[in-house]
C-alpha cells in the first residue's frame, strides 16, 4: 500500500472531526476564539482520529514507531488549536470576518482550511521520514 493512501484518509479524518463530530459549544468557541478549552477539545478530536489512522496503518505496515505517531498527534493537536483559535480571535476582533454574508468571512474560512490541509501534508511527509521502509 502506498503512503499516498494516507493523504485521503487524513483528509477524511479532518472532515469527520470538523463537520461531523464538532459540538455546538465547540462551534461557538471556534467562531469567537473564546472558551479556549472547547477549541482544545475540538483539536483533541482531530488528533485522536488522525492518531487512530496513523497507529492502525503506519505502525504495522511501515514500521513507524508509536512514539513518532504520538509526536505527529501532538503536532496535529497544537497546530489545529492555534489555527482555530486564531480564526476565532480574528473574527471576534474584526467583525467583518465573522459575517458569512461578506467575502472576508469566506477568505478567512478558506485560509483556515488551507492551513489545516498543509498541516496534513506535513504529517504525511513526516510519516514518510519516520518510516523504516520505502513508502511511495
Amino acid at each position: 500500500m502506498s503512503l499516498l493512501l494516507l493523504l485521503p484518509l487524513l483528509f477524511f479524518c479532518h472532515f469527520l472531526a470538523d463537520f461531523c463530530f464538532t459540538t455546538p459549544t465547540m462551534l461557538e468557541a471556534k467562531a469567537t476564539g473564546k472558551r479556549w478549552w472547547h477549541i482544545a477539545w475540538h483539536a483533541a478530536v482531530h488528533a485522536t482520529l488522525m492518531g487512530a489512522v496513523l497507529m492502525g496503518i503506519m505502525v504495522p505496515l511501515y514500521g513507524v514507531s508509536i512514539k513518532a505517531c504520538l509526536l505527529l498527534m501532538a503536532f496535529e493537536l497544537v497546530t489545529h488549536f492555534i489555527i482555530d483559535y486564531a480564526k476565532g480571535w480574528t473574527a471576534r476582533t474584526f467583525p467583518r470576518y465573522a459575517d458569512p454574508a461578506h467575502k472576508p468571512y469566506w477568505v478567512l474560512y478558506g485560509l483556515d482550511q488551507l492551513l489545516h490541509q498543509l498541516v496534513i501534508l506535513a504529517i504525511v511527509g513526516l510519516t514518510a521520514f519516520f518510516s523504516q521502509y520505502p513508502v511511495l
